[in-house]
């Protein structure tokens, strides 16, 4: 089985750059993936304070992904179908924020960043809060925070998000999850990174870490003549995802795409698509704290006739 090496990182999502794999549809592949910071917070002393205002305003590469990867036979107008099959942690995480960006700082001075244990699938976390230590035991459920393919001129930043993916925080982006992403250059050129032990909706908690993703990819030729946003399934729901700001554009931009996906699959009416919405869908943030903001449109499969 062909692997990716951690230190095969990038920051950008890019047509511009050399392929470090090929890969053939249907082959099964394995990725090292870096966590959020690319390392740079795994011991004690560099979660201070100091350290990581140091770190800040030193300049650190966030979100880097693996990649890219070229996949045999991808064209542009093509569909990519990558299947993510297992993803193991790593036996330790962290989690943390800077207050600015969340409009805090009025109330919390100092960044945060804490180092957590990962053992038996547990996310085990113990912290000091009204004079007591208290013990978190949280079950494990490993989300690929950054995917995406390279963008069909534009060199775009990992951090960022677009109709080719990028840093889009869904938790249902996991193991026995497919996501389908728009193929703009020959290869496709596909990376990702980012992953989480966890995370809620809207990224507020999230435990980020190191993983090994295993996953396929195949080709779809002529899949879709409609899909402008990105769309993706489980075992048993429908997802569409779409990206902007403010926040409740990327919602109207999300049910679009859902209409869209269910007028194709279904053979329904724009109309009769959202008439369906109304009583079988959510609708929820995906990465909610740093825009472009994500959100995502649900659809149990068990309610499609």
């Amino acid at each position: 089985m062909q692997r990716i090496l951690r230190e095969n990182t990038t920051a950008f999502f890019s047509g511009h750059v050399d392929p470090v794999i090929t890969v053939s549809p249907g082959e099964t592949f394995l990725i090292e993936t870096e966590d959020s910071r690319g390392g740079r917070t795994r011991q004690p002393d560099q979660c201070t304070p100091e350290s990581l205002r140091s770190m800040r305003q030193q300049g650190y590469v966030s979100n880097p992904v693996m990649g890219p990867i070229f996949v045999e036979g991808a064209q542009p107008g093509d569909t990519l179908a990558v299947e993510i099959h297992e993803m193991k942690c790593d036996s330790q995480g962290y989690y943390g924020y800077w207050p600015f960006e969340q409009n805090l700082q009025d109330i919390i001075e100092e960044p945060v960043t804490r180092l957590v244990k990962i053992i038996e699938n547990n996310v085990v976390y113990s912290f000091q809060a009204g004079g007591k230590t208290h013990e978190l035991r949280l079950p494990v459920s490993p989300v690929i925070g950054t995917i995406g393919t390279a963008p069909r001129e534009e060199v775009v930043y990992t951090y960022h998000t677009g109709t080719h993916g990028g840093n889009l925080d869904v938790p249902e982006i996991g193991p026995g999850s497919t996501i389908y992403l728009p193929v703009a250059v020959e290869g496709a050129y596909l990376a990702l990174g980012d992953c989480h032990a966890r995370q809620g909706d809207g990224e507020l908690s999230a435990i980020e870490m190191r993983s090994e993703v295993t996953l396929s990819v195949r080709v779809l030729k002529n899949w879709t003549q409609q899909q402008t946003w990105l769309r993706a399934e489980t075992e048993d729901e429908l997802l569409t995802i779409a990206c902007d700001r403010p926040l409740e554009s990327a919602q109207w931009l999300a049910i679009r795409e859902m209409i869209s996906w269910l007028e194709e699959r279904q053979g329904w009416t724009k109309s009769e698509a959202r008439e369906f919405l109304s009583i079988a869908s959510d609708v929820k943030p995906g990465q909610s704290l740093a825009g472009p903001y994500s959100m995502r449109v649900l659809v149990p499969k068990k309610l499609l006739p």
